[in-house]
């Protein structure tokens, strides 16, 4: 498979941790781009960027022998690229104005070509089992469905309500049909779809009642998303029976994975399989902190502490996300087990774990009205260069990968 796709995932993972230090450099030598444009350069390059290319280059990589017309992959390859770069620096040149938006809504348009691609090459191809081809098709309905909070935005913003609650509650239908639908079951998806081309066995029939119970949870639990808004007792009670759909289809995947660390530890090795582990424990945390939400008044302090929503967003986003993107990235041999590559986890790793601390101890710490975390933008901005050093690594070392 070529390598420039590689090349550009890491380009934008780059992107991402990269502007995420330049934020943190920002309260103590403020630049002349705003603080703002850089914020949606850097989200949109992380969701749009470096996850959605990530999810599609594991994707090819198990794939790539029998697509027949590879042409078309690399021009849809190309195009995906050159929208996402085009969106990413319109983000840092001018904000969320006219030339970002259609490149944003551009993007939007070639998500439907690759949902439709994916789906073509699953019917085509024997290669995904029942269970897999359940988490990927639910993914790319959910990516779907995300799609339509980008054109409410532009909808609530032309009426004038950028500073209303739906405006909010839109960006939160967007987020939570990202993170909780489409990486999410993408990841699993593919995740079974690598351990049973090594006639690894997982619970089937565990995983696919697991997965009806989460898809059908995942539309009211997006309820729980927006709890801040006080929109009556029955919407509480629909939010939190989705919120429990979600969390008791979580606890039995993983349940149905059960007993896979010896044969993961066989094929793999062990640094995948604690990698594994890993993820899967951040997994069940960050659905167990979603379920916590159901304490009442307790998403209203949330969603009013910053700092404690971008701990959660970069728990999710850097934690599960990115961390079972690249764990799988080295499954299938694009990166490998290399003393660099683990150098460079182990840096990502305690760059993200720094990151979280800071966060939610500040989130705590505002709650019991102490001061501040001391030296709390410095240990950020700490934070972010570990993640920056982690990435650069990991880069590095798919140089010197030999492509299977």
């Amino acid at each position: 498979m070529p390598k420039y796709i590689t090349h550009f995932t890491f380009l934008f993972f780059a992107f991402v941790v990269g502007t995420g230090i330049w934020m943190r450099i920002y309260p103590f030598s403020p630049s002349r781009v705003p603080y703002d444009h850089l914020l949606h350069a850097h989200s949109h390059v992380a969701f749009l960027g470096w996850v959605f290319l990530g999810l599609l280059l594991i994707f090819l990589k198990i794939t790539w022998t029998n697509i027949k017309s590879k042409k078309h992959v690399h021009f849809m390859i190309i195009t995906v690229i050159i929208v996402t770069i085009l969106m990413f620096f319109a983000y840092i040149y001018q904000g969320y104005d006219v030339f970002s938006i259609i490149m944003a809504t551009l993007h939007i348009f070639v998500e439907y070509w690759v949902a439709l691609f994916i789906y073509l090459q699953m019917k085509k191809s024997r290669l995904f089992s029942k269970t897999a081809s359940l988490y990927i098709k639910g993914a790319l309905i959910a990516l779907v469905i995300s799609s339509i909070g980008p054109f409410l935005l532009g909808f609530i913003a032309a009426k004038g309500l950028q500073d209303s609650y739906l405006f909010e509650m839109t960006i939160y239908f967007y987020l939570h049909f990202q993170y909780n639908g489409w990486f999410l079951l993408f990841l699993i998806g593919l995740f079974i779809t690598i351990i049973q081309s090594k006639k690894i066995k997982v619970n089937e029939l565990l995983m696919k009642r697991a997965f009806w119970l989460y898809l059908i949870s995942l539309f009211p639990g997006y309820l729980h998303s927006v709890l801040w808004v006080d929109l009556g007792t029955a919407a509480t009670i629909v939010s939190a029976i989705g919120v429990v759909g979600q969390w008791i289809a979580i606890i039995c995947i993983v349940y149905a994975l059960k007993g896979i660390s010896p044969a993961i530890s066989k094929h793999f090795g062990k640094f995948i399989k604690n990698s594994i582990l890993f993820v899967l424990a951040l997994l069940v945390i960050k659905h167990s902190l979603e379920l916590g939400m159901i304490i009442p008044g307790l998403a209203g302090l949330v969603y009013d502490t910053r700092s404690v929503v971008i701990g959660y967003l970069h728990f999710t986003l850097l934690g599960f996300v990115s961390m079972f993107i690249l764990v799988q990235l080295t499954m299938i041999q694009i990166l490998s087990p290399s003393h660099l590559a683990i150098k460079g986890a182990w840096i990502f790793f305690l760059g993200f774990l720094l990151n979280e601390v800071l966060l939610f101890t500040q989130g705590l710490t505002e709650w019991l009205a102490f001061s501040s975390v001391p030296f709390y933008l410095e240990g950020l901005l700490l934070a972010a260069i570990l993640l920056g050093i982690g990435v650069l690594y990991l880069w590095i070392s798919y140089k010197n990968t030999k492509i299977v």
